[in-house]
């Protein structure tokens, strides 16, 4: 099903902002290790991470990839989070002598097949394909081989959730698969740590986030809360619901496809 609808190409993501942070790179470091999911100390320069931005009752404010080259951190977020992003972080960078700028770079998606050469940085992966992201010159000019449509598609048919500012306060990493993702249980204290910790060993997730894939002309499911948009591409709809793990077990819902979450080999 992945080959049928996934094409390796890559595309202007115009729906993305480009953030410098300024100031001596292991402030910046120290600040961002204490405020956001991911693990800084595991970012070599040259390559991006998914990380998030929590409350501290473990609500995702802010979904981003972060992005190192030559000492200097990036932070690539959708549009419509960067203002509230800014404004969650600017309480405390001030502390660690560090600025948040924004830039005019532009941000070049890119879906590479497993095994083919790399191009720019990939931050997210299944068993097949990857994403990579490229930082570009503001007068350069990207050549597109696949469209911005066939880029959410993409995103979706490989579970990553694109974050927007409507989704705020909504999800904790676990509810979309982000605790796979971008979050490290081993670093240590962040904004909302103790609570996803606590998800992540004593609780029971009944419910499991996925792709579902279904013919243009069919409606969805009543019975399937839909998170985000729903996609028409290819004479289908794709969308991201969750399935209660007996659900998926027991109950059949009708000329639906569903792709679940495995591991990166």
């Amino acid at each position: 099903m992945l080959n049928n609808l996934i094409k390796t190409g890559s595309t202007l993501l115009s729906n993305y902002e480009v953030l410098k942070l300024d100031g001596d790179i292991e402030r910046v470091e120290d600040c961002l290790q204490g405020q956001v999911t991911s693990d800084i100390n595991d970012l070599a320069n040259e390559n991006a991470q998914t990380s998030c931005l929590l409350d501290h009752k473990g609500f995702i404010q802010a979904d981003f990839i972060i992005y190192r080259s030559k000492d200097v951190i990036y932070i690539i977020v959708e549009s419509t989070l960067a203002e509230h992003l800014i404004d969650e972080l600017d309480q405390v960078i001030k502390f660690y002598q560090v600025k948040i700028t924004k830039t005019d770079e532009k941000v070049k998606g890119i879906v590479i097949k497993d095994g083919v050469d790399v191009e720019g940085s990939i931050y997210f992966k299944n068993n097949e394909f990857s994403l990579s992201i490229k930082l570009c010159p503001p007068n350069e000019s990207i050549k597109e081989s696949i469209s911005f449509m066939e880029w959410k598609v993409f995103n979706k048919m490989l579970l990553n959730y694109v974050f927007v500012h409507t989704d705020i306060n909504k999800y904790r990493p676990n509810e979309l698969n982000y605790d796979k993702s971008r979050v490290s249980f081993t670093k240590g204290c962040y904004k909302g740590q103790e609570i996803i910790a606590r998800v992540n060993y004593l609780g029971v997730n009944r419910r499991e986030f996925v792709s579902g894939i279904i013919s243009k002309d069919l409606e969805i499911d009543s019975r399937l809360k839909i998170h985000g948009e729903i996609l028409e591409f290819s004479n289908k709809k794709i969308f991201s619901t969750h399935l209660k793990r007996d659900e998926s077990e027991t109950i059949v819902f009708e000329s639906i496809d569903f792709i679940k979450y495995s591991n990166p080999s």
